[in-house]
C-alpha cells in the first residue's frame, strides 16, 4: 500500500475533520482525552452497514465548512510533501473535497474500510503508506503515533487537546499554515 511520492518530496498524512474541515459550530467535541494504553490490542469499532454509511455521513459531514486558510495552507504544503488525507471516516469524502477546491491538492485520500478505530487505523495506514509525518487533532491518536510510529506527530490545536502529557515527539502546531511554515523553515525532514 506504500504510496507513490510526487516529485519524490516526502509523505504527509493529514486528518480530515478539525484540520481541513470546520467541526459543527467550531466546537471541536470528537477530541477524546484519554490515551490508548500503546501496548494493549486494538478494539474493533462497530462498522455501520455500507447502505447507512451512505445515508448517515452526508448529514453528519457534508454542511460542514473548510477551517479559515487550509485551502491556500495545503497548496503550500503541496510544495513540500506528497500529501495523503487520511481520516477515520468511512465514507469517501470526494464530494466535500471538489466543492471546497481541495480535490486537485491531495494525493490521495485513504478512508477507514477496516474494522479498527481511527487512531490505530492510522498507525496502520502511516506505516503501509511509508508516511514520515502526520497531523491530527486528536490527543489519543497523535499519542499512540508518537509511542508506536517512526512517523513525526503534529497536533493541530484546539482548546480540547490542551493541557495534557502528551509524549515528547508530539509537536503541537496551530493549523495547517503553521505547518507548513514549520516545515518550509526546518528544510529537509528527518526520516523515521
Amino acid at each position: 500500500m506504500a504510496a507513490t511520492l510526487r516529485d519524490g518530496l516526502p509523505l504527509l498524512t493529514i486528518d480530515m475533520d478539525g484540520v481541513i474541515c470546520q467541526p459543527p459550530f467550531n466546537r471541536n467535541l470528537g477530541i477524546h482525552r484519554a490515551f490508548l494504553d500503546p501496548a494493549a490490542p486494538p478494539v474493533p469499532a462497530q462498522v455501520p452497514a455500507r447502505w447507512l454509511k451512505r445515508i448517515v455521513d452526508p448529514l453528519r459531514f457534508e454542511l460542514r465548512r473548510p477551517l479559515p486558510g487550509a485551502r491556500e495552507a495545503l497548496a503550500d504544503l503541496r510544495a513540500l510533501r506528497t500529501l495523503v488525507l487520511l481520516t477515520g471516516r468511512r465514507s469517501m469524502p470526494g464530494h466535500w473535497l471538489r466543492r471546497h477546491g481541495f480535490a486537485p491538492l491531495l494525493d490521495d485520500v485513504v478512508i477507514n474500510e477496516t474494522s479498527l478505530r481511527s487512531p490505530h487505523f492510522k498507525l496502520e495506514a502511516i506505516a503501509d503508506l511509508g508516511a514520515i509525518e502526520h497531523i491530527d487533532d486528536d490527543g489519543r491518536t497523535v499519542q499512540l503515533l508518537a509511542q508506536r510510529s517512526g512517523a513525526q506527530p503534529y497536533l493541530r490545536d484546539w482548546p480540547r487537546n490542551r493541557g495534557l502529557p502528551y509524549d515528547d515527539r508530539v509537536r503541537r502546531v496551530a493549523d495547517l499554515g503553521a505547518l507548513a511554515a514549520l516545515l518550509r523553515d526546518e528544510g529537509e525532514p528527518r526520516q523515521p
